[in-house]
């Protein structure tokens, strides 16, 4: 078909034709990228456990925190690890244990071991991330003990939290059982929108190695609120075996990544 000035047209077919190859491609393409921005997200994931995994172990190593100045070294949390936080030094008892909490604290680390983007925790106790969601647990001061975490409850604003408001714990009995922080801790990762920021649930503890699960049962992804601590391990509490190889406690197989 030719226009007002001799020059030639698409026809009706033509277009037809060009939109099919068009869809036929966005249909290719489209899966082949979320599935590639799935797996970078995952990927990085595992990297921030194995990063975390070596922040803990260099400052439990350290004593840079040592709430009851033992001289022995306890895990952190994203608020301390990050520098938002200085390390914890409100001591008290629960039941004859010691624990610990923000209600005073000693200076901030310097040079944080984790990066400052690490120390925005939410009210619920929830890092951001690259798609996925991270989460610490430490031992409370309870007997046996189950699983604690921070939780920012007031401003996000840096370089640091108000801590009148926030960097206290929930979960357990929302202090830190002193002495077996000095031993004990994991984290958690979970997609922050599961089949769109990425599938697999991802944890890491004192043992080093980080785990997956399909996240097929528990079908973590959400940050709505906070991941159960018990997810990867045999039992309810933080010092019961881990699920290696077998099914935990959120109904999920968890395996070694490679």
């Amino acid at each position: 078909m030719r226009g007002p000035a001799g020059t030639r047209g698409f026809t009706l077919v033509e277009l037809m034709i060009v939109i099919s190859i068009i869809a036929i491609l966005a249909a290719i393409a489209v899966p082949n990228l979320l599935a590639a921005r799935l797996s970078a997200n995952e990927a990085a994931a595992i990297a921030t456990l194995r990063n975390l995994n070596s922040a803990q172990v260099m400052v439990q190593g350290s004593g840079r925190i040592d709430a009851d100045n033992d001289s022995t070294g306890e895990f952190g949390t994203f608020l301390e690890l990050a520098g938002r936080a200085g390390p914890r030094r409100g001591l008290g008892t629960t039941s004859g244990v010691p624990h610990s909490d923000f209600s005073a604290v000693g200076s901030p680390l310097r040079p944080p071991v984790l990066s400052v983007a690490m120390g925005r925790v939410d009210r619920t106790g929830w890092v951001s991330k690259s798609g996925y969601l991270f989460m610490i647990f430490l031992p409370d001061s309870g007997t046996p003990a189950l699983f604690v975490h921070e939780e920012n409850r007031g401003t996000d604003d840096l370089p640091q939290p108000d801590l009148s408001a926030t960097g206290q714990f929930g979960g357990g009995t929302g202090k830190v059982g002193v002495d077996l922080a000095e031993t004990t801790w994991c984290a958690y990762a979970i997609p922050a929108n599961r089949g769109s920021s990425g599938n697999r649930a991802f944890f890491v503890s004192v043992l080093g190695d980080v785990l997956q699960s399909p996240n097929d049962v528990a079908r973590h992804g959400t940050g709505a609120t906070p991941v159960e601590g018990r997810s990867a391990f045999l039992a309810d509490n933080i010092t019961s075996p881990v699920a290696l190889g077998t099914i935990g406690r959120d109904g999920d197989v968890w395996k070694v990544t490679n």
